[in-house]
């Protein structure tokens, strides 16, 4: 009885054990799968986004998606706090990602493009990647002054077109990348480029949806959460009809206060 059971017991501690080396090497092969294929594609943009179709049907792009979205965004995974797990090792980052693309806005707009294929082909990366966008406002500053600007245009082109929702701003108004005047310079830019998409209205429209009209000002510190500040340095960024659309919004909020 015992010689039978021994065979079974000792293959099962061994298969758990497999498992558990496999679920622990599985993210550095999946992230060296899209780093290499990337780099395979290289600069063209149609030949990522077919590359990224068809992996998905062999990768598990549910659990490791934002070691996915890390790699198509940054070019390599990050660690909490955004900096990149592979800096000293370049075969394990790709230049072929939105942080190496060229700073202009039709270049921005066709990685925008991977993006929206990417997210319609699995719409369950949906959620995933909002989520993705959420956490690298929180990491802006680790990242330089040109990465941060991609960032905002791809930010910005993606909720003109309606691939992310209003809701993801509300990471910028995390207290360290607001007291030192990030917060508000990644808004200008991401509105900038949303407005280049669609126009003033889709922007202030969907602020209101999403209730973030009245939170505007908190892109500012405390002390400069004023309508006055707010409207002469959007109004300076060249967003009047932004500071336009705060005042009225300020001012409505006054009259049903006093009523």
């Amino acid at each position: 009885m015992n010689k039978n059971q021994k065979p079974v017991l000792t293959g099962q501690r061994f298969k758990t054990r497999k498992r558990d080396e496999k679920e622990k090497f599985e993210p550095t092969v999946f992230r060296d799968t899209i780093v290499q294929g990337l780099n395979e594609a290289g600069s063209d943009l149609e030949a990522i986004a077919k590359f990224l179709d068809a992996a998905g049907s062999r990768l598990d792009y549910r659990r490791y998606a934002d070691t996915l979205f890390d790699i198509l965004v940054a070019g390599s995974m990050l660690a909490p706090g955004g900096t990149r797990i592979d800096d000293n090792d370049k075969t394990k980052m790709t230049n072929h990602c939105v942080f190496f693309a060229d700073e202009d806005h039709d270049a921005i707009r066709n990685y925008a493009q991977v993006f929206n294929k990417l997210i319609r082909r699995y719409k369950y990366l949906e959620k995933a990647f909002e989520d993705e966008i959420k956490k690298l406002l929180l990491f802006l500053k680790a990242f330089t002054e040109t990465e941060q600007t991609k960032l905002a245009m791809l930010s910005g082109i993606l909720l003109a077109n309606g691939t992310l929702p209003a809701t993801i701003l509300t990471s910028l108004f995390t207290d360290n990348i607001v007291k030192e005047g990030i917060a508000a310079s990644f808004a200008v830019k991401l509105f900038k480029a949303w407005m280049a998409e669609k126009d003033a209205n889709s922007v202030t429209s969907a602020l209101r949806k999403a209730n973030l009209d009245k939170r505007l000002l908190e892109l500012f510190p405390a002390n400069r959460q004023n309508v006055d500040h707010f409207a002469k340095y959007f109004t300076e960024a060249g967003l009047k009809e932004l500071s336009d659309f705060l005042r009225v919004q300020q001012s409505l909020g006054t009259r049903k206060e006093l009523q």
